[in-house]
């Protein structure tokens, strides 16, 4: 019995990952639907002016969108909102199992829109909030949302509300765990290090969805996604880097 007890302690050592505990960087992103034009969407410099599923690293990447810009997934010409179409310039990554961290320096120029994204993890899901989202209003004030009903205002709550000066660059951070069986997420996020929303166990649609990287299979997505532009905006994501690891130490605060 003792012999038995010893080798399953051996087996269950062998097959736990030696560096399940260790940060390793994620680089594998994505157009999202398709290209607007050859100046909305820079990568590390150089302009992308074709679109295909190719996978790609990002260090620095700029999201420009002109008024009247339609995006080309295939809802952008419908009206959301109340407005007539969605303008769009997004890029993806598969989210990671596990802890992790997306930071960048985040810089934004040129004329206010309704509402618009600047971050956002989601799930494929064609209705409704995502899991979860942040972003802005008209008057640069930062904004979150998430699936109606679906997380109590102590788990999905905002603990400073900002808004951005234009032109300024802030430091964005944010903190997501994530686990293989879990059918739920939880999110921290922080602005210059300052702790400003958090999304705790949010639930992964039990739905069947369609998503870039398989059914049910959550994402992350950033870029301009907006309604109601009224000009020129563009995102620089500058300094880009998501790091993972395996073994979560991720804390609610």
């Amino acid at each position: 019995m003792k012999s038995f007890l010893l080798f399953l302690i051996i087996v269950i050592t062998i097959n736990i990952p030696a560096n399940a505990g260790e940060w390793k960087n994620k680089n594998k992103w994505k157009v999202s639907c398709g290209i607007v034009d050859k100046e909305a969407l820079v990568v590390n410099g150089k302009s992308k002016k074709s679109y295909n599923k190719n996978e790609f690293k990002v260090k620095n990447i700029t999201f420009k969108l002109d008024k009247g810009d339609i995006g080309k997934c295939k809802n952008d010409k419908k009206s959301s909102g109340g407005y007539p179409y969605s303008g769009r310039q997004e890029v993806t990554h598969k989210l990671p199992i596990g802890h992790s961290i997306f930071e960048t320096d985040l810089l934004i120029e040129g004329a206010p829109s309704k509402r618009t994204t600047i971050f956002q993890i989601h799930d494929g899901r064609n209705s409704g909030a995502p899991p979860s989202w942040i972003g802005l209003n008209g008057k640069w004030s930062i904004i979150h949302k998430f699936p109606k009903g679906e997380c109590s205002e102590d788990n999905c709550k905002m603990h400073n509300f900002i808004t951005l000066e234009v032109g300024k660059i802030y430091k964005f951070r944010a903190e997501i765990d994530y686990q293989k069986k879990s059918k739920y997420l939880s999110v921290k996020y922080y602005l210059d290090d300052e702790f400003i929303l958090q999304h705790y166990d949010v639930p992964i649609s039990s739905k069947k969805t369609d998503g870039p990287y398989g059914p049910n299979k959550p994402y992350i997505k950033i870029g301009i996604y907006r309604i109601g532009d009224t000009g020129t905006t563009t995102y620089n994501y500058n300094n880009l880097s998501l790091k993972n690891k395996k073994k979560s130490t991720f804390s609610k605060i």
